[in-house]
């Protein structure tokens, strides 16, 4: 009894000798903002198309009818070519493939020439890329084409009326929302349809997460649809229509933006809300999941940055004009390189590098007072007075 009241009164420090532990280093992008302009450019025209990054370069369509591909670093131009684009650039394996009009074109990223050119049914709106096939999808019809040598591999026409909002493929389906509020899922292997959803209102991109097809609409509605069957899992209704969504698998959460300035995030299995912030702009967008960030593109501030977990507030960039397309991130952050590339709408663009990645010193400045501690000057005794008559003796 003495022994167990002494251990009650007194319990022994199980975390004795042993190292505190280390608190993990914060994500990579939980530093992006803010950021700073390496460099500013005015491109000869207007965007058409959102731009797309591939390596040291990134090419955007102009209304002009030209494609152009301008240094990541610098912001100055690589190479121009001819090429009224109806679709987004999409780029892979060394490769850049775009839709103008009916014809897919596939050029290489470093010089512009083309490798090969391939012809559809219609007039193409959206591309993307399954292993080894380009799917290219236009106003009730969609292609398959050999990524390599642009043979075509089947061809559809669909029932759907409407031009596509956006594109999402998995190992064995190619998903296509369309603005008659039809979801469509065609088999990769031939074409064939699987499955077809509509839904109320103009749906956003489609975002697939496992089995999960999300999507959002003008409705002001939030659906998880069974990816296999297109059949509605949940569906929540929100403050505005929904922009767009992103998910990350690692944190097992879906995040998407809507036109009342709210961005939100929930639990994929059953969308219950996990949290949702004030974006302090309406998002013209999906958000870009990132490693430690979540960024919203606004009209102003044009990006706003929170933490994937908490929703926390990191930080906003305000730039003169409203954003097209989507800012364009590199995969990893270098110190003093550009980590974002923004195009707004009036032909101006930035490039933008992370400010607490500067490791920037001060100016050395001129010393006021020697360092040290300030001694008192040592003084010679005075020497002794010899008088004559001693002198002598």
């Amino acid at each position: 009894m003495v022994w167990l009241t002494a251990a009650a009164i007194c319990p022994r420090d199980v975390t004795a000798g042993q190292k505190p532990r280390k608190k993990p280093p914060a994500p990579p992008f939980a530093v992006l903002l803010p950021l700073e302009a390496a460099w500013a450019i005015t491109l000869p025209a207007a965007p058409v198309r959102p731009a797309v990054r591939d390596g040291a370069r990134w090419l955007v369509p102009l209304s002009s009818g030209a494609l152009v591909a301008l240094n990541w670093e610098s912001g100055d131009t690589a190479w121009s070519v001819p090429l009224r684009a109806t679709t987004a650039p999409v780029a892979g394996d060394g490769v850049v493939y775009i839709g103008a009009g009916d014809t897919l074109h596939a050029l290489d990223p470093s010089t512009g020439a083309g490798h090969w050119t391939s012809h559809a049914g219609g007039t193409l709106l959206a591309l993307a890329l399954a292993g080894s096939r380009v799917l290219a999808v236009g106003a009730g019809i969609a292609h398959a084409f050999d990524a390599g040598s642009g043979r075509e591999l089947w061809a559809r026409t669909l029932a759907a009326a409407g031009e596509p909002t956006g594109l999402a493929v998995s190992a064995t389906a190619l998903f296509v929302a369309y603005t008659d509020g039809r979801i469509v899922a065609l088999a990769l292997a031939d074409g064939g349809e699987q499955w077809a959803r509509p839904i109320d209102g103009r749906p956003s991109a489609p975002l697939l997460l496992g089995d999960a097809l999300f999507v959002g609409a003008t409705d002001r509605q939030f659906y998880s649809l069974d990816a296999g069957s297109g059949k509605i899992r949940w569906a929540w209704r929100t403050g505005g229509d929904v922009t767009g969504a992103a998910a990350d698998a690692k944190a097992k959460a879906v995040y998407y933006t809507s036109l009342d300035a709210v961005v939100r995030a929930v639990n994929p299995g059953n969308g219950h809300q996990r949290w949702k912030r004030d974006a302090g702009t309406r998002a013209t967008g999906a958000p870009i999941v990132l490693d430690g960030s979540v960024l919203v593109t606004g009209l102003s501030p044009v990006l706003s940055a929170f933490a994937p977990q908490t929703g926390t507030p990191l930080g906003t960039l305000e730039l003169p004009g409203e954003v097209s397309g989507t800012p364009l991130v590199r995969a990893t952050l270098v110190p003093r390189q550009v980590a974002v590339v923004v195009v707004l709408k009036d032909g101006r663009a930035y490039g933008l590098r992370a400010l607490t990645l500067q490791f920037n010193e001060a100016a050395p400045q001129p010393l006021a007072a020697l360092p040290g501690q300030t001694l008192a000057r040592d003084r010679l005794p005075e020497p002794p007075v010899i008088e004559p008559s001693e002198a002598g003796r």
